[in-house]
């Protein structure tokens, strides 16, 4: 109960703010449902003191039947219909400003979250907390801060109605008050553990299915449709199985509420009967008393509910929390220091590293890059070549030693501006949804039209640009999906032209490309490379020949370093690689 509340007392810090929209719903869910309370008194009144009154002439019956229902109409229209306005337009501004809020706040984390936290969750994961989640959060607004008022205020304006009528006949009405509050109790932490498992077999389905559909392509070239629709027909009937448990649960605990709050005006008309039947009590006081019942239970009954939106709420909100409480690794140090201007030198002091914290990917590596020097990193896969330019941003910090800009341990600089200063091409060019002007602006937002023309150029973009129906207004798709590879290597790389870093780092940028765009794409990162310390990773060798320095990597370790022509006259490991790729490329020559 204690995790229970102070999950609650967490979610109030987001809706603080509005604490005046909440109060005017409240208030107006008060006056909503306390104002029709009245009518039973009128009720009452005109059968016991009107109808069944034989002292007054039809004319003065029919002049007190006017009035007293004209003033009720009159006050429904004037008053409770702007008040009922206020509760659901106030409640709903309230729970999406909130939620709004929460939600921001959730992908203000997520956004600053180090590259280990994505590694861990899966992208459709953490997309189904920040949108199923914090809309389960959003019922707490309305049903827990405002209809809690508003139905403890009917409660309490029935109750004193109810005992004016007669003490007796609301004991009894009220009889079933301690059978409610157990089962309320019982059911409610059950409900919430239940629908917590089914938020996690949520965030499960919509990680696997966003991998799938993002390669959909692979799963078509290996026929594996029907392998795949058996594994989600698998964890869907899994989550079908949870999420009727949580059904059976619900279902019980609203028809034990129902059912107890059903039988309640049964004994009210056997026990009201038997009293008017002596006489004690006058058939306009059962009547008002028997309407009172169907509002009294209707709290009840909203109650029962409230118990199952506060436990999937809840629910919700312990995942929200759980992202929100994981602390990035990758934070500024206290006395972190701000670097407007780089000059390019990078040093590795005797770096190692390891993913998991146990199994070393780097063993002590050493070298300096000079301000724009190009340097190769080259060795067979898992090596810790793509480790190694990981470390320079500080998607990861190392275990041990250190890695140093212009002299300055990585670590001591703000990541804001060690960041600004690098640039990244990869091999598999990444570019958002949006237009091909939005995609260049990524690398500087504030790039004027004539730095974003002449990045284009500068990367062999311009021209397939401005050919392009919508020019740079043209949509690029889910992940470029509309462009080819090759253009959208070169859109990535006029992004880094507008950023215009002091170091590059180029990961296979020129992979799997055929040679027409390679050509153009070289040419482009030949032009980006003028200016930077770059960090080229490459598995073919014939990319990385006019490099300044080439460093040669095999099991987390620099093996050798040296130009091209050192290294290929030495026997190591980087002679091994050139020739065997030269053969490699003679046999593909001879096919």
């Amino acid at each position: 109960m204690s995790v229970r509340r102070n999950t609650f007392l967490r979610f109030l810090v987001y809706v603080r703010p509005y604490w005046k929209q909440i109060l005017a719903a409240s208030v107006g869910g008060i006056v909503k449902f306390t104002l029709p309370l009245y009518v039973p008194q009128v009720t009452q009144h005109l059968l016991d003191d009107v109808y069944l009154n034989p002292a007054l002439s039809q004319a003065e019956k029919l002049s007190e039947l006017y009035w007293s229902v004209g003033v009720l109409m009159l006050v429904f229209v004037f008053f409770w219909a702007p008040w009922t306005y206020v509760r659901h337009y106030y409640s709903g501004r309230a729970g999406h400003r909130s939620v709004f809020d929460l939600r921001y706040e959730l992908y203000h984390r997520i956004l600053r979250m180090s590259a280990s936290f994505f590694t861990r969750h899966k992208s459709g994961g953490v997309v189904s907390r920040l949108i199923s989640d914090v809309a389960l959060a959003q019922n707490l607004v309305g049903s827990a801060l405002t209809n809690v008022w508003m139905d403890a205020a009917a409660i309490i304006v029935i109750l004193y109605f109810m005992f004016r009528i007669d003490l007796a006949l609301t004991t009894v009405a009220l009889a079933i008050f301690p059978f409610y509050i157990f089962f309320f109790r019982r059911f409610g932490d059950r409900i919430k553990t239940s629908s917590h498992k089914i938020q996690q077999e949520i965030e499960s389905i919509s990680g696997n299915l966003q991998e799938k559909i993002a390669g959909s392509l692979v799963v078509h070239a290996f026929s594996q449709e029907k392998t795949e629709q058996r594994k989600f027909g698998s964890d869907s009937e899994h989550l079908f199985s949870t999420t009727m448990h949580s059904v059976f649960l619900q279902s019980l605990n609203i028809t034990i509420s129902n059912t107890l709050t059903n039988l309640a005006p049964l004994v009210v008309t056997l026990f009201g009967g038997y009293l008017v039947i002596r006489g004690q009590l006058t058939v306009g006081e059962l009547v008002a008393f028997g309407m009172y019942i169907g509002p009294l239970y209707l709290p009840l009954q909203r109650f029962s509910e409230l118990n199952v939106v506060l436990a999937n709420s809840l629910a919700a909100l312990d995942r929200i929390f759980e992202v929100m409480d994981e602390k990035p690794e990758i934070v500024d140090r206290p006395n972190a220091t701000e670097l407007p201007q780089a000059v390019g030198r990078v040093e590795f002091d005797k770096v190692s590293f390891a993913y998991d914290g146990e199994h070393r990917v780097l063993h002590e590596v050493t070298f300096t890059a000079l301000p724009g020097q190009k340097i190769a990193l080259v060795g067979h896969s898992g090596s810790g070549k793509t480790t190694i330019t990981s470390l320079i941003p500080r998607f990861y910090d190392v275990e041990e030693g250190a890695v140093r800009l212009d002299g300055h341990d990585v670590r001591d600089i703000k990541l804001s501006t060690l960041r600004r200063h690098i640039g990244l091409v990869l091999q598999d060019p990444i570019l958002f949804s949006g237009t091909i002007r939005e995609n260049i602006l990524y690398g500087n937002p504030k790039a004027t039209w004539d730095q974003i023309a002449a990045a284009c150029r500068d990367a062999n973009a311009y021209d397939f640009i401005t050919a392009l129906p919508q020019g740079f207004n043209t949509e690029v798709g889910e992940r470029g999906v509309f462009l080819s590879g090759g253009q959208k290597q070169r859109l990535t790389i006029a992004r880094a032209f507008v950023k215009d870093p002091t170091i590059l780092i180029l990961d296979e940028a020129t992979s799997n490309l055929d040679s027409a765009s390679e050509r153009l794409i070289q040419e482009a990162l030949e032009r980006l490379m003028a200016n930077c310390t770059t960090f080229i990773v490459a598995h073919r060798l014939s990319t990385v020949i006019h490099a300044d320095v080439i460093l040669v990597l095999y099991q987390g370790r620099i093996v050798e370093m040296g130009t091209h022509t050192d290294l290929v006259k030495a026997s190591g490991v980087y002679q091994q690689l050139y020739f065997k790729q030269l053969e490699s490329a003679a046999e593909g020559m001879d096919l």
